[in-house]
């Protein structure tokens, strides 16, 4: 996580995935992704990584998980359940997740266009690049005479 990139920080609990059962993680916004993390303050090795480009919906849950505070983030593979300490808190996360939601949406500027183009395209060459092979005589794997297994 670069640290420079945090939008909002703080405790949550967060519903796992496998048992269903809430637990304290401290919860990192970056502008395009949600991160959990069993301690506060320490941002390597991220329990959930969530990209927020697929988030759908981020809303109040209380009615869906019968939990005070509660709100969810939907992506296409999964709903995210989580659970602010109070009121206040819950509508700061998910104002701030929201607002993430869209930056990450925005439509480029047509020179912002431009610039990603060509950055995409430096990279596919380099791509091209490493994977280039000096194949010499000794690569060469002779046609026929090989062995055939039946």
């Amino acid at each position: 996580v670069d640290v420079s990139q945090i939008r909002k920080e703080g405790w949550i609990s967060k519903e796992s995935a496998m048992l269903r059962q809430y637990r304290k993680r401290w919860m990192v916004l970056t502008p395009e992704r949600l991160y959990s993390f069993k301690r506060e303050r320490v941002y390597t090795d991220p329990t959930e990584e969530i990209d927020l480009r697929q988030c759908g919906t981020v809303k109040s849950a209380d009615d869906i998980t019968n939990r005070a505070f509660s709100f969810t983030v939907q992506v296409p593979d999964r709903n995210y359940y989580l659970i602010a300490a109070n009121d206040d808190d819950r509508n700061q996360w998910v104002a701030a997740i929201g607002r993430a939601t869209t930056e990450s949406r925005r439509v480029r500027s047509y020179s912002e266009e431009v610039e990603y183009q060509e950055q995409q395209a430096r990279l596919a060459a380099a791509h091209k690049q490493d994977q280039t092979i000096d194949r010499s005589e000794d690569d060469v794997v002779p046609k026929g005479n090989g062995a055939r297994f039946v």
